[in-house]
């Protein structure tokens, strides 16, 4: 959870420096460090010491719209013939960096390359939302088992697709060059792109709170087990991370690479081995008591989640290896 907030605070300094460099701004007011500590102290905590979250409702429903926009921009950018296109002499390309132009035939041509680990390190940071779980299920009206699941396998589709449109429409435009937030790729004079930027940013803004609430709880329940918090108490906590938060993203600028190894070390921990090494001893005990029949259907289970604790494991080393350049 905290690998997601930071990785959420370095995307939104990219994000509002960028905006604010297509506003014409120049200097300090242009620099991302300026956009994080402004993004932080304005927005992110004020809304992090509400004391309920329904009040963010509606940008989570601008959240929704504005990626179904940023996706459809996306494929239409990747289009033959568009504005990044070389081939059509793309009216954009002049005013990008050299690494952010279009790069074919040199990275990412072979699918077998040790890179697809740093995908597979993405991907299980995409599917990190067991911190929110409860809340989402508490949330819902009339709730029930029955609509929490509805919900969980219609949030997990969306994000499948949105995740392959975006990779592929972010690839097709870019190529190899592709960055760690490839909406960083596209140019400042862009008005599409810079609408995305907005939206995006919006989004990101109204999801930190549930990051940095769920970072909190865990926090009060390990250390102060049970005891009630006091406003005061909660608000120096949020004080103490949205600080920590700011000055690390401040730091590190490469948004991918904290995805790359949150997935990598968390990830695959939480989505492979921590749930099977929990079913494995649940098992064990219950056979032992003897309220489990250790079944041909029970112990093919075992085995199954002892080759997910182990997978786990292998992915979690070889992915954090080949992201910080080891492999």
């Amino acid at each position: 959870t905290l690998g997601a907030a930071l990785t959420y605070s370095i995307i939104l300094g990219d994000m509002f420096s960028t905006l604010a460099q297509s506003a014409g701004l120049t200097g300090v007011l242009a620099k991302r460090q300026t956009s994080i500590v402004g993004v932080t102290a304005l927005a992110l905590y004020p809304l992090c010491n509400l004391s309920s979250l329904a009040a963010l409702a509606p940008i989570s429903m601008v959240g929704v719209i504005g990626m179904m926009c940023t996706c459809l921009f996306m494929v239409f950018r990747a289009l033959p013939g568009g504005a990044y296109c070389a081939a059509s002499g793309g009216h954009f390309l002049s005013t990008l960096a050299p690494a952010l132009q279009p790069s074919f035939g040199k990275v990412g041509s072979n699918p077998f390359s040790t890179s697809t680990l740093i995908l597979v390190s993405m991907a299980a940071t995409s599917f990190l939302v067991h911190f929110s779980a409860q809340d989402f299920y508490d949330g819902l009206k009339d709730t029930s088992m029955k609509k929490f699941g509805i919900l969980t396998a219609l949030g997990f589709s969306i994000t499948v697709l949105i995740n392959i449109i975006v990779m592929a429409s972010g690839f097709f435009t870019f190529g190899g060059n592709c960055q760690g937030m490839v909406l960083n790729n596209y140019s400042g004079k862009d008005i599409g792109a810079t609408l995305c930027r907005i939206i995006v940013a919006i989004s990101l803004v109204g999801s930190y709170p549930i990051f940095v609430r769920a970072i909190k709880s865990s926090l009060f329940e390990l250390f102060l087990k049970g005891k009630e918090v006091t406003e005061s108490t909660n608000k120096r906590v949020t004080q103490l991370l949205l600080g920590s938060l700011t000055a690390a993203a401040m730091v590190l600028k490469d948004a991918g690479l904290m995805v790359s190894l949150t997935g990598a070390l968390l990830g695959s921990a939480i989505i492979y081995s921590f749930p099977s090494f929990i079913f494995l001893k649940l098992t064990k005990r219950l056979i032992s008591e003897g309220k489990m029949k250790k079944t041909i259907g029970i112990m093919g289970e075992r085995v199954a989640n002892k080759f997910l604790v182990g997978l786990g494991v292998v992915l979690g080393v070889l992915g954090t290896s080949v992201t910080l350049g080891v492999l």
